[in-house]
């Protein structure tokens, strides 16, 4: 069996998010990673389900690993060969609106993402968001900042800067609906008989998202939304996931 892999990958390429994991076989385990060096990635770890050493208490969902890998050549799955636990994140697992949050949160990241596509600002995100989580951070907010940014770092930014026919935002132009189809907005003025797919929103949600694209990470928790304004943001994401990725997120049905 050794014969069948290369040598482990070379340093620097091996912190990884554990997005997902399914038993295999009487031993086995199949983990899904997302890794800062080589995107997402399916890996089979030998012996997980009886290790007492190499895996114990690190095959959990969300945790951050240090991971040593080898690719196959007669597989597209990797051999996960070794895991060094770098933040279990246990409240993730123990509260459970933060283990709903970051459920979606590691959905988005599986559903977005091609096989083998690394992207480091991604990866980046995702472990500022689910520390935000794991330190009680407020499970919508935080899913509407990092998915706000994922749209951006994937280049599926939405546009809020005004009706997408005259190019107007004010309140005389109110109500606003978000057209999933048109990646934008559209006035009440230009568009009287809105499509049943759009969505409203409102100008204080309009405004808000603006500034949440606009705002470099670090800075997104001096926003506040209001209740409503947070509802319109995760039913606009929402909607917007169904039309890009022609299927429903599973997660968003405890959370909206």
């Amino acid at each position: 069996m050794h014969g069948l892999f290369h040598q482990p990958l070379p340093p620097g390429q091996n912190l990884a998010v554990v997005l997902q994991v399914r038993d295999h076989g009487e031993s086995d385990k199949i983990v899904t990673l997302y890794t800062r060096g080589l995107g997402k990635l399916a890996s089979i770890a030998k012996g997980a389900k009886r290790s007492k050493k190499r895996f114990v208490n690190k095959l959990e969902p969300f945790s951050l690993l240090n991971v040593q890998l080898a690719t196959s050549r007669s597989s597209s799955l990797m051999r996960l060969d070794e895991a060094e636990l770098l933040a279990p994140y246990p409240a993730l697992r123990q509260e459970y609106p933060q283990y709903l949050a970051a459920t979606l949160l590691c959905e988005l990241v599986l559903h977005w993402t091609r096989e083998h596509d690394s992207d480091a600002e991604l990866f980046d995100l995702l472990t500022w968001a689910l520390s935000g989580l794991a330190s009680g951070g407020e499970g919508r907010r935080t899913i509407a900042f990092f998915h706000i940014k994922l749209l951006e770092i994937l280049g599926y930014r939405p546009s809020f800067d005004g009706c997408l026919d005259c190019g107007m935002l004010s309140a005389q132009k109110a109500p606003y609906r978000f057209s999933p189809l048109r990646n934008g907005l559209v006035c009440n003025s230009c568009e009287p008989a809105f499509s049943a797919n759009s969505l409203p929103i409102s100008m204080q949600t309009v405004q808000l998202l603006r500034k949440a694209q606009d705002l470099a990470q670090d800075k997104l928790e001096r926003l506040r939304f209001s209740k409503g304004a947070l509802l319109e943001t995760l039913a606009l994401l929402r909607r917007y996931d169904s039309h890009l990725l022609q299927r429903e997120l599973q997660s968003w049905n405890f959370l909206c």
